[in-house]
């Protein structure tokens, strides 16, 4: 509904990884393409920055799981959002930001600007 479509996901091998994934990815229009990675499955932030260093070009969707992805999240973005649930980031947070760097082994911790964060007790759900 706020048009943050990917164009591709990179989606850890964990099984409700890959649920949650196949679960957004239906919702979208155009449906990306997604590719399942095991070097997220239990990830840190380290292993999750290197493994989007690695992604090809264009907007990106990663999806993983705790406790490495809140982790990430909060060393990605240059400001953390004030959501209450941030630092717990619970099963489908989905944080959004944007980075200016032509390929994706440009980007570094700190880099990213906040878009938003939203948690699934957020969502309306009619």
């Amino acid at each position: 509904e706020q048009s943050h479509v990917p164009a591709q996901v990179l989606c850890s091998t964990a099984e409700r990884a890959k649920w949650s994934c196949a679960l957004a990815v239906e919702e979208m229009s155009p449906r990306p393409e997604a590719s399942f990675e095991s070097g997220l499955y239990h990830a840190g932030p380290d292993t999750i920055l290197r493994l989007i260093q690695q992604a090809p070009p264009g907007d990106l969707m990663v999806v993983g799981h705790n406790p490495g992805f809140a982790e990430f999240a909060a060393m990605i973005a240059a400001e953390r959002p004030r959501h209450v649930k941030f630092r717990q980031f619970p099963t489908a947070a989905t944080l959004v930001v944007e980075v200016d760097v032509d390929d994706w082994s440009d980007l570094s911790f700190g880099s990213a600007k906040l878009v938003d964060f939203v948690v699934p007790k957020d969502l309306d759900p009619a």
